[in-house]
């Protein structure tokens, strides 16, 4: 008797699509959405680091803020936006911005990506605390404020003699980082 793939029988119940596809963890999300709070979404691609602030609505999800790290270009970023550092400054400035339309909190929804330490996720959302949102967090997960700041890529590039990228002197990199941070502290949003 061969071995099938597909299920038979009239009690068999095909699964939501965005569960088959792997894209959507459900348990996780009851999870989140029964906690009553914003979720701060997080998603990562090949150029930017973007994050959101969502509520739960009577038809399904609703945007409340959105911002990526694209946005960065506006305070004088020139760096690569898919570093850790871009991670931050964007998570800070969702922070900013959701502290000037009167959200407090929100919780971290990390979709499908792992809970790597000192990951892109934990350092976007170190910087949204660190604007003023609270959420819940553990400082484990964050990693070091050097590794933040860029101070890794910085080395790299030293020992590599790889010192630019796109025309970017990594070398600098934590130089600038500072630089950014400080004018969007200084920014009213």
């Amino acid at each position: 008797m061969g071995v099938t793939n597909m299920a038979n029988g009239p009690r068999y119940k095909v699964k939501m699509r965005r569960r088959r596809e792997g894209a959507t963890n459900y348990n996780r999300r009851l999870a989140l959405l029964k906690s009553g709070i914003p979720r701060l979404v997080v998603r990562i691609s090949n150029k930017y680091t973007s994050a959101q602030i969502i509520n739960l609505g009577p038809i399904g999800d609703h945007t409340i803020l959105s911002v990526s790290s694209k946005d960065l270009s506006a305070y004088g970023w020139t760096a690569s936006t898919t570093n850790i550092p871009a991670a931050y400054l964007t998570g800070f400035l969702l922070g900013k911005k959701a502290l000037s339309t009167g959200i407090k909190e929100a919780v971290l929804d990390i979709g499908l990506h792992s809970g790597t330490k000192g990951s892109k996720v934990f350092a976007l959302h170190k910087g949204a605390i660190d604007a003023g949102i609270e959420s819940p967090h553990g400082e484990v997960a964050f990693g070091s404020w050097e590794r933040i700041r860029g101070e890794h890529i910085s080395e790299f590039a030293e020992e590599t003699k790889n010192k630019l990228s796109n025309g970017f002197d990594l070398t600098t990199l934590p130089n600038h980082f500072d630089e950014v941070l400080a004018k969007l502290e200084e920014a009213s949003l």
